[in-house]
């Protein structure tokens, strides 16, 4: 068998659009989970525990929308032919989205009720570890949420999926995102690295069916949000206010 190294011009948006997310992820994990910067969070605020829970994860979240989405997205934009809106960023097949969102928003809805009962997801979510929810707590862990996952589902269903669908059609760049996603999950624990699976081609097929990530980023909402405030009721150490 003959192997070739030949560069085809066709590769180049993959190459950037993997290599720039890669980098923006590796960035935003050693980050995020850096001893000294939470210390230093919980050291500040030690008289009120509550408040560096608070700050830390909104940290943790603005960091992985900056470092997964934001500055990857502006070298896409900035080295390759596409605009924002060939990467997703668009309300294309309105109608459509709006059909998937409330099917699948439903169905999350129902079903994470169940789910969040679990001792192992009540220990990790809300990552707040709060004792007492209020209405201003809750807006901002939503909004946090909303900042993180906009940018998350730009890394995951924009960039990384579009420029690899770009160079190599669907079916790879199929592949290739589930690989990315469910690995991306293993920190997380089996029932999230396996759940990421059918929810991860749910999604890129939605994806580029819409044209749009719009879909991916309102029921990843839909699910984190409902996790979160599941878990706040099923939590006997944790209630609303």
């Amino acid at each position: 068998m003959e192997y070739s190294f030949s560069w085809k011009p066709e590769y180049l948006s993959s190459v950037i659009g993997v290599s720039s997310v890669t980098l923006g992820f590796i960035t935003y994990w050693f980050l995020s989970i850096n001893p000294s910067i939470r210390k230093a969070y919980f050291e500040k605020y030690k008289d009120n525990l509550e408040k560096a829970w608070v700050r830390y994860v909104v940290f943790q979240k603005l960091t992985g929308a900056l470092f997964m989405g934001f500055i990857p997205g502006l070298i896409c934009l900035w080295l390759l032919p596409y605009s924002i809106s060939e990467y997703g960023v668009n309300f294309n097949s309105i109608n459509d989205s709006l059909l998937y969102i409330g099917l699948i928003g439903a169905f999350m809805l129902i079903v994470n009720f169940r789910v969040s009962r679990n001792p192992f997801n009540l220990s990790a979510y809300p990552q707040m570890r709060l004792a007492e929810w209020s209405k201003k707590r809750i807006l901002i862990n939503a909004g946090s949420w909303a900042v993180y996952l906009f940018f998350y589902e730009l890394m995951y269903r924009g960039l990384l999926l579009f420029t690899c669908y770009y160079s190599f059609g669907f079916w790879p760049a199929l592949v290739i995102n589930i690989s990315f996603y469910m690995t991306t999950h293993i920190a997380k624990g089996f029932t999230e690295t396996i759940g990421a699976l059918p929810y991860g081609i749910a999604l890129c097929f939605i994806t580029i069916s819409t044209g749009s990530i719009l879909v991916a980023f309102v029921t990843h909402l839909i699910l984190a949000l409902s996790n979160d405030n599941y878990s706040i009721y099923h939590n006997p150490e944790m209630r609303f206010v």
